[in-house]
C-alpha cells in the first residue's frame, strides 16, 4: 500500500526536488507565476518566502508537489506523482484546513486547455464564474483562463470525512442512524462512560448532537460494521479539541475500537494538523483507557468528572495526544 500523503511546510532541503519538478515544461507551462527556465535559486527563494497557506505535499517523507489554499487555490505535482489521485487528496487536506480557519469561499483559475486541472477543480466542487486573461510568466504572454469559486457547502457535500477500514465505515450521520445510536448511547453501561448521554434521553433530545456535514469540528460521525450502526466517533470544536466515541457493547473484544480510533485520528491529523488533542475518560472505563494509550494519548491529570449518565461525579483522567516534532 502506498504511503499516505501528508502536508508540511516546505523545507530548505526540498529545493532540489522543487527545482527538478518545475524544470519540466509539461508542469510549468500550466502555471502562471513561476519563472522559466526554473532554477534552484528560484526554488530557494520560494521556500524562504512561502506563506503559511503553502503546503509541501509529501509521500513517504519526500516532496512530490505543492498546494496553496489561501484566498486562492493552486496546486502542482511532480510528473512521477501525476495520475495517481494524489492531487485530489492533497487538495482536500489543504482546503479542509482553509475552511477550518473560517473561510467561506476559495477562488481558483486554470488556463484554457488544462483539462487535468479543470477536472480536478470540478471534483473538488469549484463552480465556474467566468473567463479572464492571465499573464503567464513562463510563456511571457497573456492567456485565456477560467475563473472558479468554491463554497464551504459545495466542498462539504463532496468531501466530508468518510473513511473505510478493513471492517468499518465511518461517515457523516444520517437521520436513519438515530434509532440505533439512541439505543446504544442510552444503555446504562454505555451512558455512564459518556458525558452528555443518559438512559432517559429521547431521540429528539439526542439528534442535535449528531447533526453535522462531517467536514469540520464539531462533528459526530456514524460508525458502521457489517451494514449496521456500530457506534459513533467525533471531535469537539476548540483548541485543543476533544475526541469522544462509543461502540455497541455487543461488539466489544473484537478490536473495532482501536480500528475506529486509528482511522479517525489519522484523518483528523491529516486534515487539520492539530498540535494536540484531548480525551476525558472515567477511571473505571478500562477499555477506553487502553484504547487511548494505544492511540498515543498520555494520561496527564486526574480529577472528578460529571456524566449525565451517573448520579454523581466520579474519578476520571484527562488524556492528551501531542503531535510529533519533525525529526
Amino acid at each position: 500500500m502506498p504511503a499516505p500523503l501528508t502536508l508540511t511546510r516546505p523545507w530548505p532541503e526540498d529545493v532540489p526536488d522543487i527545482a527538478d519538478a518545475l524544470s519540466d515544461w509539461n508542469v510549468t507551462q500550466w502555471l502562471t507565476a513561476v519563472p522559466w527556465p526554473y532554477r534552484q535559486t528560484d526554488a530557494a527563494a520560494f521556500v524562504a518566502g512561502a506563506g503559511l497557506d503553502e503546503h509541501a505535499i509529501r509521500q513517504g517523507g519526500r516532496l512530490v508537489g505543492m498546494v496553496r489554499a489561501s484566498g486562492s487555490f493552486g496546486i502542482w505535482l511532480a510528473p512521477e506523482a501525476q495520475g495517481r489521485g494524489m492531487a485530489e487528496r492533497a487538495a482536500v487536506l489543504a482546503l479542509s484546513r482553509r475552511f477550518h480557519r473560517g473561510a467561506t469561499v476559495v477562488e481558483a483559475n486554470h488556463l484554457h486547455g488544462n483539462r487535468r486541472s479543470a477536472a480536478l477543480l470540478t471534483r473538488l466542487g469549484f463552480r465556474p464564474v467566468g473567463d479572464m486573461m492571465l499573464w503567464s510568466q513562463p510563456q511571457r504572454r497573456h492567456l485565456p483562463a477560467a475563473a472558479l469559486r468554491l463554497t464551504r457547502a459545495d466542498f462539504a457535500a463532496r468531501h466530508g470525512i468518510a473513511l473505510v477500514t478493513d471492517r468499518l465505515m465511518i461517515e457523516p450521520f444520517r437521520h436513519g442512524d438515530l434509532p440505533d445510536l439512541h439505543r446504544i448511547a442510552t444503555m446504562p453501561d454505555v451512558a455512564s462512560k459518556l458525558l452528555l448521554f443518559h438512559p432517559a434521553m429521547t431521540p429528539d433530545q439526542m439528534a442535535p448532537l449528531f447533526l453535522s456535514d462531517g467536514l469540520l469540528p464539531p462533528m459526530r460521525l456514524t460508525v458502521r460494521h457489517q451494514g449496521g450502526v456500530a457506534g459513533s466517533i467525533g471531535i469537539s470544536a476548540g483548541d485543543p479539541a476533544r475526541v469522544f466515541y462509543f461502540l455497541d457493547p455487543a461488539l466489544s473484544g473484537k478490536g473495532l475500537g482501536e480500528e475506529m480510533g486509528r482511522a479517525f485520528l489519522a484523518e483528523i491529523v491529516a486534515r487539520f494538523d492539530p498540535p494536540e488533542l484531548l480525551a476525558d475518560v472515567f477511571l473505571d472505563n478500562q477499555p477506553s483507557r487502553r484504547l487511548l494509550k494505544n492511540l498515543g494519548f498520555q494520561r496527564e491529570e486526574d480529577g472528578m468528572l460529571s456524566s449525565a449518565g451517573r448520579s454523581q461525579p466520579a474519578p476520571a483522567a484527562l488524556y492528551r495526544w501531542r503531535k510529533r516534532s519533525r525529526p
